[in-house]
């Protein structure tokens, strides 16, 4: 406020009564991606396809700024890392459902926390190889356990990372097996908003992760899961729900991406039970 009222010249009281009664609002932007035509024709296409969406995410054990509230003269618990990149961390690919990728192996030395030859979680690179073993040995038997058989063609979503390279049709001919048919689809190019998963459910999951404190890579699993657990398929629908509002969006924009995220007021339509199914 004192850099508006030194370009604008008017008193920093008078702003801030402006801003209290509604005068002047605040508001908050945010960069986003530059589409090319060649992005907008792609957005296009992939809202006016039907696709069965995955991704995956990073689940920290901690966070550099954390918010607490103190009683009169209670001082905050410290928090001490090495560094923020000694913060342990944990993948988890979630193809709406259940995997994480770590693997277990005997603790070398003996520290506070465990005896030596205990079996840990312990980080790996998550390359192109990584990756692939992961979605044809772990996600689409979870599929197939899972997924109504009603409709066995499932068209897999991911972004434009470099290890989902490693992923192609040809990888899924083995497991279109039964009946089965798998194919992959790329995330359009420039395009967060039609990640469905990045539209407020790993953001429900991680919120929920954070409540708990984390101090090794198992503690940050075992907080995930958990937060997994709470956050219940309420959150799953209604991310559903936003990212076929976006789509909608998306083109009445001509591809564009020059708008706001759509607030339904689904917690409200819920609880009144008029919560629709799609969105018109």
């Amino acid at each position: 406020m004192r850099d508006m009222s030194e370009a604008t010249g008017i008193p920093l009281g008078s702003i801030h009564r402006s801003l209290k009664s509604g005068t002047i609002q605040r508001h908050t932007t945010r960069i986003k991606p530059l589409l090319t035509d060649a992005n907008k024709a792609t957005r296009i296409a992939f809202c006016r396809s039907h696709v069965r969406p995955s991704d995956e995410k990073w689940f920290n054990a901690d966070k550099n700024v954390r918010k607490v509230y103190l009683t009169e003269g209670e001082e905050p618990i410290q928090r001490a890392w090495k560094s923020k990149r000694f913060i342990p961390k944990a993948m988890f690919l979630a193809a709406v459902a259940r995997p994480r990728h770590v693997a277990d192996q005997p603790a070398v030395r003996t520290s506070r926390n465990r005896p030596a030859g205990t079996m840990v979680a312990t980080l790996v690179n998550v390359d192109a190889t990584v990756y692939r073993d992961y979605v044809i040995n772990q996600v689409i038997p979870a599929i197939k356990e899972k997924f109504p058989t009603a409709s066995k063609r499932v068209v897999l979503q991911h972004d434009n990372a470099t290890p989902h390279g490693g992923v192609t049709d040809a990888d899924l001919a083995c497991v279109s097996t039964d009946g089965w048919t798998f194919v992959v689809r790329c995330q359009p190019p420039n395009s967060p908003d039609l990640n469905v998963l990045d539209l407020g459910f790993f953001a429900s999951i991680q919120a929920l992760q954070y409540k708990l404190v984390s101090r090794s890579l198992d503690d940050v699993i075992r907080a995930t899961l958990a937060a997994f657990d709470l956050s219940g398929g309420e959150a799953l629908a209604k991310v559903f729900l936003t990212l076929q509002a976006v789509m909608r969006l998306v083109l009445e924009n001509n591809g564009g991406n020059q708008f706001r995220l759509p607030h339904l007021r689904k917690d409200a339509t819920r609880r009144a039970g008029a919560l629709m199914s799609n969105v018109p």
